[in-house]
């Protein structure tokens, strides 16, 4: 065989991609949502990988869990998965693995537990583990809350979405007893042009249901703190006015600012709070809560 006759050959491999679809999310605490959009948005069933080499993050604690259920550990990202183990409202000390996916618009997240296993949550009852002291001294917080100020007194949708916990969205509490409703960052961006009615709950002095728009409803209470003197207190609810009520239980790994507005001179009893709950995401704080606290007869 001559040099010039040389035959090559050459071999083609064929690499196939599976792609796993799994649907739902885990149970969710109850939260009203207004009515001009849906809170969680169905998108294409199909999950999209996300990037799964990122440094082990922690640790994390469970939130959103209403006292007397639990947060199931799954063995894949999605709730037909099979159950590996559950965690109490109060679970804390899980750290992340690096591996996450989206499953219908959720972010599932791999965690290791205290025990050492491993199993996908959704990571929307998942908040970033921080104590008090480092919450209360943190300047991106004080930082958060003047820019929440800021988007609330000029009326800036866009500005306050950007302030909203992308994963755990906003809870919006009229008052202690109200049940909440959920605003998500998408919904924020034309909150204060909106006019659609929503129910906010109940007044637990007249008792009457507060129906209306957020500019309707709810923007006044706020301004009534934002646009006058108030203080700032770190992980104190209400200053010993009237009552001393307590942070919402699926509420406790939120830490949280209140916004205080004192009672005017000869009517003490004309006081009002915004409580602000904090969640961390990827180490940065968003607004997460806004409960409301006035003097109640």
């Amino acid at each position: 065989m001559s040099r010039k006759a040389k035959i090559a050959i050459c071999s083609v491999g064929i690499t196939l991609w599976l792609v796993a679809c799994q649907t739902g999310g885990p149970p969710t605490p109850p939260a009203r949502t207004p009515t001009a959009s849906p809170v969680l948005p169905q998108q294409a069933p199909t999950p999209m990988a996300t990037p799964t080499d990122r440094t082990p993050q922690g640790p994390f604690a469970v939130v959103l869990v209403p006292p007397a259920d639990q947060l199931h550990v799954r063995a894949g990202p999605g709730p037909d998965q099979p159950i590996l183990a559950t965690l109490p409202p109060n679970a804390s000390g899980l750290f992340l693995t690096g591996k996450e996916q989206t499953v219908q618009g959720a972010r599932w997240v791999e965690v290791r537990l205290p025990d050492g296993q491993i199993g996908w949550v959704n990571a929307m009852f998942l908040t970033q583990e921080v104590s008090r002291q480092a919450f209360c001294a943190d300047p991106q917080v004080s930082a958060l809350l003047d820019r929440l100020e800021a988007a609330i007194r000029e009326r800036n949708g866009p500005a306050l979405a950007a302030l909203i916990s992308p994963i755990h969205g906003l809870r919006i509490h009229v008052s202690r007893l109200s049940d909440p409703v959920l605003i998500r960052p998408e919904q924020a961006a034309t909150l204060f042009t909106d006019e659609t009615p929503v129910r906010w709950g109940v007044h637990p002095a007249s008792a009457m249901e507060i129906i209306g728009s957020f500019q309707q409803a709810v923007l006044p209470d706020l301004l009534d703190v934002i646009e006058r003197p108030h203080e700032r207190h770190c992980g104190l609810l209400v200053p010993p006015v009237t009552y001393q009520p307590t942070w919402p239980e699926a509420y406790q790994a939120f830490p949280f600012y209140s916004l205080h507005r004192p009672g005017t001179p000869g009517n003490e009893l004309d006081w009002r709070t915004w409580v602000v709950g904090v969640a961390y995401v990827d180490g940065r704080p968003y607004a997460a809560v806004l409960m409301q606290f006035f003097w109640e007869p």
